[in-house]
This record gives structure tokens, sequence and C-alpha cells, in this order.
């Protein structure tokens, strides 16, 4: 059995002669390290909470912290995608209203409005683009 520490095994560790001690208990092996102060502990001093080690009685609520906000982003990523089009349909709207309204207007083509259109036209195109390319094909 090994016990991981940061993307590497103990036992491949051992293996190597390098052994990660304790940092309040210089002579016994570190079984982790804190997720808050990134300290060696060892089963008398680590406290797990799920999804990472803490120092004991000193760090928990910083690790639970730091848990909740890793889960809050990769829910809030999870989504992301699905409102990938929002944004460069309501870009094309605007888009189309402003050149629209700046076709029919004394100006034509050379108005403020329809350069302005012109421009949220241009720049929903790329964002639809860029969202694709940050997203996948099927956002």
């Amino acid at each position: 059995m090994f016990i991981l520490i940061r993307g590497f095994s103990t036992d491949s560790l051992c293996k190597k002669g390098n052994i990660m001690n304790c940092f309040n208990h210089p002579n016994i092996p570190a079984v982790g390290i804190c997720k808050s102060c990134s300290k060696g502990l060892c089963k008398e001093c680590a406290t797990d909470l799920d999804h990472g080690l803490a120092c004991k009685d000193k760090h928990e609520a910083e690790v639970e912290n730091v848990n909740m906000i890793i889960s809050q982003n990769t829910k809030i990523y999870s989504s992301a995608p699905k409102n990938t089009i929002i944004a460069p349909l309501f870009y094309l709207f605007m888009g189309l209203v402003f050149a629209g309204f700046g076709y029919t207007s004394k100006g034509g083509v050379t108005d403020l409005p329809f350069v302005l259109g012109v421009g949220f036209i241009v720049f929903g195109i790329i964002v639809f683009f860029r969202n694709r390319a940050l997203f996948g094909r099927n956002a």
C-alpha cells in the first residue's frame, strides 16, 4: 500500500530514498502534505478531510474553504458550455438593431449606429468561435 503525496507515491519515493518526515515530528515519516501550508504530516498530525489533508486543529477551515472553492468552480465551469451561445446571440441581435437603424437613417452606411452595428456583429462572430474553441463544438 502507498499514499499519494502531491502526485508522488510514498512507495516510489521510498525506492529513491527520498522520504519526507513530519514537520512536527522529524523522526516520523509523513503520510501526506497539508493542503494549506504544504508541510509534511504524520498520522498523528494530519486530519483527513476527504479531498485533502490538513494540520490537525490548525488548518481544517482553510482546507475546507479551498475544497469549497474548487467544488464551486467545477460547477460553474461545467455550466459554461450551456451559456456560450447567449452572448454571441445578444451581440448579433444588437448589431442588427444598430446596423438596421443606422442604414435606414440619413447617414446610411457611414452613420455611427451602422458602424457600431457592424462592430457588434463582428464581435459576436468572434465570441462565438472563441467559445467553440474553449468549450468544444458541442457548446
